[in-house]
């Protein structure tokens, strides 16, 4: 049988009693027909799933009697569906009745929405997109102390008990993929694993903190990954192995996001992802946020493209005030991206094999681009404008990084003279501003750096590492006040540097 109504209400009317199991319910809107939307539900007499106002209807009086109007749907729903058509009625329900049904695959928002709770999903293989409508946060719970993760969508995958953990027997080599493990008849074939080395001196500095894949079974004390070692790690050091199985293929998309002025406790922001792979953001555009509006920490595989910043609450206290920080992430692109007066654009802590590209910051003194020192390593930055500042978070994380590029760029100011191993700069223009007298400055540590075809104030060398084994090279480049290499103290330049083909204001440097 087949009924047709005008409004969801009028689902309470039918006699249950002449409803058959599978019977079909048609409402030509959810308040009137002049929704614009068809709604199809199916009459489930046994179920006694929860009443959520849109995917399951229940007609009866009580939670406990059985019988419901099931959504019948293929795939997508709308936020419509539950009765919200702008952003006074608040989204919390809906948004997590879609999220947590398997069978939806594809959440569709056509109306400004409101949310007042802070959302923790452990769901895979889902697409969210706000078709460009305003997402307000007014009346937000509050958030917890120190908490970054408290986002609208947190989406976390489980890291579970099965662990292991041994004192490596040989050195674990650079851009080497086989890792010592002590049996491995624990590890399958693609289960992922948070790989994990014991700290140095400093509480956070852990040459390996990455979320990788096995890739092939070696022998019975040694597996392959899917990530080529960065740094290298002495025999006798310890390693910890921890299963975790992560979400993956979510994409959240086109939304513009108004967080809330005051401090930590109101401060919300839409985005969080842990334990995550192949999870992707486009087209998030922030605004008056507290923590980060995308804060990615173990992510393999991501892109993150088109999303903006523009003037965060806070920009002063530690890890406020960002577009987007990628916490022991791998393979992540980051891409035409902007940010306005916000603490940084793009963060990469302990990150490695990662690229930003076309990316802009302005009123950027905090930094738009910078990494903690936690060992990042294999970084890319094309195109892109904004003050940089390279492994400078102190000796917590370790002061270290490698291989970084930077080519096409333009900032106020360019600091790298921390522990900062072959670092590549290519056709940068550094640029002074009367209000940051300090700016138009190069810091450099002279540990294996390449300088071509740049131009600034001042190039300043010094040097507290010498891990590389390529030469220190400054060429065609252009510095008004001449280079500065540093002749004593602990910072003092031990490293040979090649200078041709350079210029100051009064002649050759």
């Amino acid at each position: 049988m087949v009924y047709h109504i005008c409004s969801i209400s009028e689902l309470s009317k039918i006699e249950l009693s002449n409803l058959n199991q599978d019977d079909i319910v048609i409402s030509e809107g959810y308040y009137s027909p002049s929704d614009g939307i068809t709604l199809k539900y199916i009459y489930k007499k046994d179920s006694t799933k929860p009443h959520n106002g849109g995917l399951v209807i229940n007609p009866n009086s009580s939670q406990d009697e059985a019988g419901r109007f099931h959504l019948l749907h293929n795939g997508e729903c709308d936020f419509r569906y539950f009765g919200i058509f702008d952003a006074t009625v608040e989204a919390d329900v809906a948004l997590a009745a879609m999220v947590e049904d398997k069978y939806v695959k594809k959440i569709h928002a056509y109306t400004d929405l409101r949310f007042t709770k802070r959302h923790k999903f452990q769901r895979s293989n889902i697409d969210i997109d706000f078709h460009s409508n305003n997402v307000y946060t007014n009346g937000i719970e509050p958030a917890s102390h120190n908490d970054p993760f408290g986002a609208i969508m947190h989406f976390k995958g489980t890291l579970t008990d099965t662990r292991q953990r041994l004192e490596l027997t040989n050195t674990l080599n650079e851009f080497y993929d086989i890792f010592e493990v002590e049996n491995s008849d624990d590890f399958k074939l693609y289960e992922w694993w948070v790989v994990m080395v014991d700290n140095l001196s400093g509480r956070e500095e852990k040459e390996i903190d990455k979320m990788l894949m096995v890739t092939e079974i070696i022998d019975k004390t040694h597996v392959r990954f899917n990530y080529k070692m960065g740094w290298e790690v002495e025999k006798g050091r310890f390693i910890t192995y921890t299963k975790v199985l992560p979400v993956e293929n979510v994409n959240i998309s086109n939304m513009i996001f108004w967080g809330n002025y005051g401090g930590e406790e109101h401060g919300a922001q839409p985005l969080a992802l842990e334990y995550a792979y192949n999870c992707n953001c486009f087209g998030i555009n922030g605004h008056h946020t507290y923590w980060p509006v995308i804060l990615r920490r173990h992510n393999t595989n991501f892109v993150t493209q088109k999303c903006s910043l523009t003037n965060p609450v806070e920009v002063v206290v530690g890890g406020t005030g960002y577009l987007t920080q990628q916490i022991h992430c791998l393979y992540g692109k980051v891409r035409d991206c902007v940010a306005s007066n916000s603490r940084h654009l793009n963060d990469f802590t302990g990150s490695a094999f990662s690229m930003v590209e076309n990316c802009h910051g302005d009123g950027d003194f905090h930094g738009a681009f910078v990494t903690h020192g936690q060992f990042e390593h294999d970084l890319t930055y094309v195109g892109n404008s904004g003050l940089i500042s390279f492994a400078n978070s102190g000796f917590t994380w370790g002061e270290s990084a490698k291989r970084i590029s930077v080519k096409r760029h333009s900032a106020c100011w360019f600091i790298a003279h921390a522990k900062v191993t072959d670092l590549t700069i290519e056709d940068v223009q550094i640029i002074k501003t009367e209000k940051y007298p300090q700016c138009g400055t190069m810091l450099i540590n002279a540990d294996g750096v390449q300088i071509r075809g740049c131009s600034a104030d001042k190039l300043i060398f010094t040097q507290r590492s010498a891990r590389s084994k390529r030469p220190c090279v400054v060429q065609d480049s252009y510095f008004t006040d001449g280079i500065e290499i540093t002749s004593d103290g602990e910072k003092k330049v031990t490293s040979k540097i090649t200078i041709t083909n350079t210029q100051r204001k009064d002649g050759e440097c």
